[in-house]
């Protein structure tokens, strides 16, 4: 894929240049010399639109998305497409990652119409915004009994002319129908434990038993639905719940969806049993699986968990961190025009790397001369026989692991060689904000204190340059940053702050959490409690977004609920817990009947029905210590309080000043054992919980 800095660098290189040129997303720069006459959403383009009476061409898609750039260069540098297109409609493209709630409401279209969706997706709306057409990729030409995209926009815009009054009364018909949807929450339902318990039914009915993970190819990693089941473990001690995370968990670290040279995680594999990956990296997986196994290393105790946060981490650090604190949104799939290129291998070239190592290497890593990939090559994972392997070849554990990390670096440092994918270096909040809690959970399992000082920069730089006039900004890129306010940036940055405060221990970031979470009830819940993922006073929806259910993210809104729970725990800010109450009732009725895909709002109800557990340490002196003894263990629905001499406004610390010693106190529902004056002591009582 071309470059995109040499794409924008000069504009008389280039024979066209759009209305993209101008902007501040690295998908939307990648378009800006297309023939199209792109515009980016916003008033001008739709002033346009409503000005000339043309559809709007909406495109939406992201800059790791290997589709849109195979569309891309099929129709949108195609010159008779942009023709069409030029004279027929307003061509609107937008990244979905800087704009969720257009791609949100705009995805529900073309779900609702088509039956599925994704990326690309291709929407033609009416100038007042209401959908008409939806899809996803198409090709340049007609086949396989489908129209391709010159056919498609041909018909459409002879279709808008000719029976424009039939279009303008099925989009009205559409949107009529959407909004009934969307407003739809079903009977008010008793939030109770039964909720719990169909929801891990419903996941573990999904669980597929060979190769892990839940459902069929594709399989995306659903970190989610992992930390929610260990969780109800840990619980009622069901050992088929732990086995099935462990063996998710485990086959997915092993496969080609985990880069077992470089770590960190691709998006998703497109086979049953991990080994062929979408190639893209995106932050938000590998910082939600950050969290993900480090919770597993602290229910489990077992190293490899450990060992994956790690590499995991270290990828995020290495290859997407900027020098001013904050974290770069994915790496793309495709390389040199090719997916996957830069992670392959042939054989021949790793004999040619490892010489003498290069049998044990290959054999561990089925590295084979036919290959497991297209055109023969590789892609390097381990299965059940490898894992056998160390025994059969003679020699001790250790002596094997050093051969294997050596030969990893030499191919590491070769492949660092190869033309890289292209980065999508814009930064956005929310993601960020998950980034936060992936390098705090990393440090509370490794105590590494690179991943405590990396999490705790992330937070400098958003709250420094991302917290404009008391609001959230959501994207930055280069110095410039976009428009809008949305609900993921409030939700995910506030749980990043809370795991920041429980790693590094300053109130400053619960304050600056309150400070957000309070704004974000304002901002984007309406009387009944629902959450929504941009304000309402937003003119450019044709109905205002909100979404209650997973997808490739938590659900915005629930994580929101999460951290007011959490929030009211270690505060005592009583309306935030009953905001969060409210919110729960309001989509109780959607709870009841959801079986699955409704995790996060799951586990808030788990967070308000179960137990609470509060760890308070109050003194300085050996506090590491006690905070060891506290890392090392898995608590669910656990807040931490930390204070040198008890003096924040924090009820739990109330009584309890210090003399720099420190005191332990481990509390069950605010009942508190007698403090603990030593890590033995506080080891002791944290053993009987």
């Amino acid at each position: 894929m071309k470059n995109v800095t040499e794409k924008i660098e000069k504009k008389e290189n280039h024979k066209y240049t759009n209305h993209l040129i101008d902007e501040s997303s690295p998908y939307l720069l990648q378009h800006a010399h297309n023939p199209v006459d792109w515009y980016p959403w916003g008033k001008k383009a739709l002033e346009k639109a409503e000005k000339e009476d043309k559809p709007i061409f909406l495109s939406i898609g992201y800059s790791a998305c290997h589709w849109c750039h195979v569309m891309e260069r099929e129709s949108f540098e195609n010159e008779e497409v942009a023709g069409i297109l030029n004279e027929s409609f307003v061509s609107i493209k937008v990244d979905r990652e800087q704009r969720p709630d257009l791609d949100q409401i705009y995805m529900a279209a073309t779900t609702a119409m088509t039956g599925s969706g994704g990326w690309p997706m291709s929407v033609f709306l009416t100038p007042d915004l209401k959908p008409f057409f939806a899809g996803t990729y198409f090709p340049l030409h007609d086949g396989y009994g489908r129209p391709g995209f010159l056919t498609l926009i041909r018909k459409i815009a002879e279709a808008y002319k000719n029976e424009r009054r039939n279009i303008e009364q099925y989009s009205n018909d559409f949107v009529s129908r959407m909004r009934v949807a969307y407003a739809a929450t079903g009977e008010k339902a008793q939030l109770d434990k039964q909720i719990i318990e169909k929801a891990v039914q419903g996941i573990m009915g999904n669980y597929e038993p060979v190769h892990g993970g839940f459902g069929q190819a594709p399989k995306f990693p659903h970190p989610t639905d992992l930390s929610f089941l260990m969780k109800e473990y840990y619980a009622g001690k069901n050992k088929n719940i732990l086995e099935a995370v462990e063996h998710t968990l485990k086959r997915m670290a092993k496969g080609g969806i985990y880069d077992q040279i470089g770590g960190g995680f691709h998006r998703y594999s497109v086979d049953t049993r991990w080994l062929v990956p979408h190639f893209e990296k995106m932050l938000y997986d590998n910082a939600l699986l950050a969290v993900t196994y480090s919770e597993a290393f602290q229910l489990t105790g077992d190293e490899f968990y450990k060992k994956i946060v790690r590499e995991t981490l270290d990828f995020m650090l290495r290859e997407m961190h900027h020098e001013n604190g904050g974290f770069y949104s994915a790496l793309d799939a495709d390389s040199e025009g090719e997916e996957g290129r830069f992670y392959v291998w042939k054989k021949s070239e790793i004999d040619l790397l490892l010489g003498g190592r290069s049998d044990l290497f290959c054999k561990y890593y089925n590295i084979t001369e036919r290959g497991n990939f297209e055109n023969e090559t590789n892609i390097p994972n381990i299965d059940s026989s490898s894992e056998k392997f160390p025994t059969r070849s003679e020699m001790d554990a250790k002596q094997f692991d050093q051969i294997i990390d050596d030969a990893r670096k030499v191919l590491f440092d070769t492949r660092s060689k190869r033309v890289r994918p292209f980065t999508d270096d814009k930064i956005l909040t929310s993601w960020n904000g998950l980034a936060i809690s992936g390098l705090a959970r990393g440090y509370q399992v490794t105590r590494d204190e690179k991943y405590r000082t990396a999490a705790l920069g992330t937070a400098r730089f958003i709250k420094d340059s991302l917290y404009r006039n008391e609001k959230l900004i959501h994207s930055y890129h280069k110095g410039r940053v976009s428009d809008g306010i949305f609900l993921e940036d409030y939700a995910y940055l506030t749980a990043g702050l809370i795991d920041l405060y429980e790693t590094v221990h300053d109130y400053e970031w619960i304050e600056l959490a309150s400070k957000l979470a309070g704004d974000a009830i304002e901002y984007f819940s309406d009387e009944a409690g629902n959450f929504y993922l941009a304000p309402a006073a937003q003119s450019d929806h044709y109905m205002r977004p909100k979404d209650i259910s997973d997808g490739a993210l938590p659900a915005p809104g629930s994580i929101m609920i999460q951290t007011l729970l959490k929030l009211s725990h270690i505060t005592g800010e009583k309306y935030l817990h009953q905001q969060a109450e409210k919110s729960l009732t309001a989509m109780s009725g959607n709870l009841s009947g959801a079986h699955y895909g409704m995790t996060s709002a799951v586990t808030a109800l788990n967070y308000l029905l179960s137990d609470k557990i509060e760890l308070v340490l109050v003194g300085e002196n050996q506090r590491q210590d006690f905070l060891d003894e506290i890392y090392n263990r898995y608590f669910p629905n656990r807040i931490i309080v930390v204070s040198d001499c008890g003096e924040e406004k924090i009820g739990l610390l109330e009584g309890r000043g210090s003399n720099r010693e420190t005191m332990a106190y481990v509390c069950r529902n605010f009942v508190c054992k007698l403090p603990a004056a030593s890590p033995e002591e506080l080891k002791k009582q944290l053993d009987e919980m």
